[in-house]
């Protein structure tokens, strides 16, 4: 195989074990080499891969072009055994898929089993998509740029059958001369060049969609407004967010993240319900509460039992949310650590171009939307 075979190829292709992370920054040659080493593996033995990305111009003009690149250069017809529909590429008796989780149909193939799983740019997946997917995989490989902490920071690096792989433009002898000087260009922007020069984790300022900074405490004439509060069905946490407003500040504090509460109270029940889970921490039941409409039974039952929360009004687009908690500098206190955790890993979009788009990517995280119901009512 006449493959362009860099350092980055050798050292992702030395990992043994099931769970292969591959963190690293710009031009390191983390997905080129994963493809390399797949269709290595098809060719030597029949085998069943898939490889996932976010979106279909993502899988199109990344993973799959990258693929038919790797083909030509190895002599394989890409186009003669690719079939554009199913978008399968079926050679030596192996298959090769490429899914697109944004696909109304990602869903069929998430529970098949297979012996490579690769999850392309991991960090603009969720975990519920990829946690089914890497159970029936054999071998999973997962690349991205550690711009922050997301689910394989969370639920992957501490197994024992996981392993993390650094790597950084200096292990892509391929990378052309003017892409290289690009990159050295931005040593300056230290935020930028420790992740995408030294592949090193951090936040890259400029995608995140809220700046925080730590408080210890609520200051006493902070005036204080409704709450904030956000239902979820495990894997999902129910989250409840009191706010104070003071000047342009907006305070928040995480009062409870707890998962697997029921959304009624029943007596007799084993299990807590979110009003059990009110009354142990002797709540307020005078205080506000705006409350996600989707948990329609719980609102009714918190109200029955004397709690003052209401639904909030679901025609406000999340954009509009998003610019009026930006409109206050936040602040959170520091036992507020799920707030943190979703701050840190929400980001705006970016574009094939590296272009940061003004969009929200993913999946809105709970605390977060707790505060923006919350913020969405008060009226100054």
């Amino acid at each position: 195989m006449a493959l362009k075979l860099t350092t980055a190829y050798w050292l992702i292709k030395a990992l043994t074990k099931k769970i292969r992370i591959v963190q690293g920054g710009q031009g390191a040659s983390k997905t080129y080499s994963i493809l390399s080493i797949i269709l290595e593996q098809a060719i030597q033995s029949p085998i069943k891969a898939t490889i996932v990305t976010e979106t279909y111009p993502q899988l199109k003009d990344g993973v799959i072009a990258d693929m038919k690149d790797i083909c030509n250069n190895a002599g394989i017809d890409f186009d003669g055994n690719f079939n554009k529909s199913d978008k399968n590429l079926t050679i030596f008796n192996s298959e090769i898929q490429f899914r697109n989780v944004d696909n109304k149909d990602f869903h069929k193939s998430k529970g098949v089993r297979r012996d490579i799983l690769f999850v392309n740019e991991g960090n603009r997946t969720s975990w519920q998509t990829v946690d089914q997917m890497l159970t029936r995989s054999k071998v999973t490989y997962v690349d991205y740029n550690p711009d922050a902490e997301f689910w394989v920071h969370e639920h992957l690096l501490h197994r024992e059958d996981a392993e993390l792989l650094i790597l950084t433009y200096q292990h892509n002898e391929m990378l052309s001369d003017e892409e290289r000087i690009e990159i050295e260009s931005r040593r300056s922007n230290l935020q930028w060049w420790r992740i995408y020069g030294e592949g090193k984790l951090g936040i890259y300022s400029d995608r995140q969609i809220y700046k925080y900074d730590f408080v210890d405490n609520i200051p006493e004439d902070a005036k204080r407004i409704n709450s904030g509060m956000d239902f979820g069905k495990s894997p999902d946490p129910t989250i409840l967010v009191d706010l104070w407003i003071k000047d342009a500040n907006l305070y928040c504090d995480e009062v409870f993240c707890e998962n697997n509460l029921q959304e009624e109270k029943i007596t007799g029940s084993e299990r807590m319900s979110v009003v059990d889970k009110m009354n142990e921490l002797k709540y307020p039941k005078g205080q506000l509460i705006i409350g996600d409409t989707s948990g329609k039974s719980t609102i009714l039952d918190m109200r029955k039992h004397g709690y003052n929360i209401i639904a909030v009004k679901k025609n406000i687009p999340v954009i509009e949310g998003i610019g009026k908690v930006n409109s206050y500098k936040l602040h959170i206190t520091k036992r507020s650590i799920n707030v943190k955790k979703g701050i840190e890993k929400w980001h705006r979009k970016v574009d094939h171009n590296g272009k940061i788009i003004p969009e929200p990517d993913g999946h809105e995280p709970d605390g977060l939307a707790a505060i923006r119901y919350g913020i969405m009512f008060y009226r100054s």
